[in-house]
């Protein structure tokens, strides 16, 4: 039969976090804090989503605040706890400020596919911190979650995005249509690529 102590033990321990209400630290890195969103950080979410062009080429938050706190209450609660990821906040390790968010979340349009996405306020960008906290995830879904390969569906227009993938090591793979809009298909492989030397700290 089942019970708790069948669990590997760095799971078990970010099961009671997650029971207590607490953000499980995903990773950090020279500059960067990686955590599980808590509803203390919708807002400043909100705001960044709402500055020009951030919502260009990822789906829309709700139309309201209200309605994104409901949204996010919810998927703290479930998405975590069932996945063992999602889309975190990365914040600022210098002064705690949030500057984004970005992690995993399984594909709408691949089959059991598993895909990185990022975003980074507007005064925060061409700073590296895409890329930075990129190769934090990608090490924390090899050595955590143990999965041999992650993929991206980024827009054709996307060229920074699309710059960033190659830089993290993902490899084109296919154009694909969505929504009647045109996405590179880029997968990382884990076996194929070997992992990033990035010290994760």
């Amino acid at each position: 039969m089942w019970n708790e102590t069948d669990l590997d033990p760095a799971f078990a321990e970010r099961d009671r976090c997650r029971k207590a209400g607490l953000p499980v630290k995903i990773a950090e890195t020279k500059r960067l804090l990686i955590r599980e969103t808590v509803l203390e950080d919708v807002t400043k979410l909100y705001e960044i989503r709402q500055q020009p062009g951030m919502s260009d080429y990822v789906e829309p938050m709700q139309p309201t605040l209200q309605e994104e706190m409901e949204f996010m209450e919810a998927y703290i609660h479930h998405m975590y706890a069932f996945y063992d990821f999602g889309l975190w906040t990365v914040l600022e390790r210098e002064n705690g400020r949030i500057v984004g968010r970005a992690g995993l979340f399984p594909s709408k349009f691949l089959d059991e596919g598993v895909e990185l996405g990022y975003m980074v306020a507007a005064e925060r960008q061409r700073r590296g911190y895409a890329l930075e906290c990129g190769r934090a995830i990608l090490d924390y879904a090899s050595d955590v979650l143990d999965l041999p390969e992650v993929h991206v569906l980024i827009h054709i227009r996307n060229r920074a995005s699309i710059r960033t993938a190659g830089r993290l090591g993902f490899t084109e793979y296919e154009i694909i249509q969505k929504n009647r809009m045109e996405y590179r298909h880029m997968i990382w492989n884990l076996h194929a690529l070997g992992k990033t030397e990035d010290e994760v700290v």
